[in-house]
């Protein structure tokens, strides 16, 4: 009875350490699969998170050195401002020189214009003023005339001609004729006295000569 008793205890209890065995084993080997697995998986984590944190200290890197730029970048467009607000200040202080100097020019022009017609009209008044000295010296005054039996310089200022005297017979009859005429010379003598007083004007009269030369001068002008 015994015998027949553990046999069956026996290999039931077998059976259920082989069970029991085969649970273990596939226990470890899914503890041995989930172990694996974790490392791989931290693996993974751990080069995904070094290649992050390589990637944030590059991107760091590059930040700091877009922030240097964009520093720089800055300091260029303010320089860059101020120049453009200098040459806009410039441009437009050209411009109002401009419009100065296009404003003195028209007025330049307008003077030109002005002293144009003021010479033209001048001009004209100088072809009139010497067309009339041109007669005045062509027609003999009264006073030309007046003194036709006065001396040389008077006759070439006044332009008359000598006539031609005829030969004279021999003057001997004449200068016995002249002998009763010598009493008449002496009293013309205070006529001479009265011509000598007259000389003064006639010196007046050529100091007006060269007068009428200036003004026959200044009659091209």
């Amino acid at each position: 009875m015994k015998v027949q008793l553990v046999l069956p205890l026996t290999l039931f209890t077998s059976i259920v350490l082989l069970g029991f065995v085969k649970i273990r084993k596939k226990e470890h080997d899914k503890q041995d699969k989930q172990k694996r697995f974790q490392d791989i998986k931290l693996r993974v984590t751990t080069d995904v998170l070094q290649e992050y944190l390589n990637e944030r200290a590059e991107k760091e890197n590059a930040l700091e050195k877009t922030k240097d730029n964009l520093k720089k970048m800055s300091e260029e467009v303010e320089v860059l401002q101020t120049k453009a607000q200098k040459t806009q200040a410039d441009l437009e202080h050209c411009h109002g020189e401009q419009k100065m100097e296009a404003d003195q020019l028209a007025n330049s022009d307008t003077n030109v214009n002005n002293i144009k017609g003021e010479s033209e009209k001048e001009m004209s008044q100088l072809k009139t003023e010497m067309d009339e000295l041109k007669k005045q010296l062509d027609e003999k005054s009264a006073v030309c005339n007046f003194l036709k039996e006065k001396p040389e310089p008077i006759k070439q200022m006044c332009g008359i001609k000598e006539e031609e005297k005829p030969k004279e017979a021999p003057k001997q009859e004449e200068k016995k004729e002249e002998a009763p005429k010598q009493e008449e010379k002496k009293e013309e003598a205070p006529k001479q006295e009265e011509k000598k007083e007259e000389a003064p004007k006639q010196e007046e009269k050529k100091e007006e000569a060269p007068k009428q030369e200036e003004k026959k001068e200044e009659a091209p002008k």
